[in-house]
């Protein structure tokens, strides 16, 4: 049997041509993007201007994490040649403090400059703090980005940090 779909004068066989899918969205990240973990990743480079410490050994401990001297407004900077956020939600990473009330912000750089205001996190000293930013809050959500800042949000010197598992899910 021969069906005939008309619409607006034009007419195609519907045996022939099945009507077509609608567009997909595009697809999520299926595995995280490892910026950090024991030690940088392919392609990342350690860029800070405070004072750091890569792939720290600590007691035994499977975690190798960085450990981080600020003074005032220094960062933990880490680099790469700009790389896309598309189909990534949040920028994950697990943040540890020595001393209680130190302040950091957590910002992304395009083309070498941080974007917005970041994200403003209280360090504490009684564990590791797994901390999730969504990319849409630092402003870098589906944007090529070259560099995430972990930074002293004062002016004065900040007691030793420690950071590791930084990735983009």
């Amino acid at each position: 049997m021969l069906v005939l779909l008309c619409i607006a004068s034009t007419c195609v066989n519907a045996e022939d041509k099945p009507a077509a899918a609608p567009a997909a969205a595009p697809a999520a990240a299926t595995t995280p993007m490892i910026i950090y973990d024991t030690a940088l990743q392919s392609g990342w480079q350690n860029w800070s201007w405070a004072k750091t410490e890569l792939s720290l050994e600590i007691g035994g401990s499977a975690r190798k994490p960085i450990k981080v001297e600020a003074g005032a407004w220094q960062a933990l900077y880490l680099h790469h040649d700009p790389v896309s956020t598309n189909g990534y939600n949040r920028l994950q990473m697990l943040i540890q403090g020595s001393a209680p009330d130190g302040q950091v912000r957590i910002l992304a750089l395009i083309d070498g400059k941080p974007v917005g205001e970041g994200h403003l996190l209280k360090l504490g000293n009684s564990g590791w703090t797994k901390v999730g930013t969504p990319l849409a809050d630092l402003g870098v959500e589906d944007k090529a980005i070259d560099g995430i800042w972990v930074q002293n949000a004062s002016a004065n010197d900040l007691p030793k940090f420690y950071v590791t598992e930084i990735r983009l899910e």
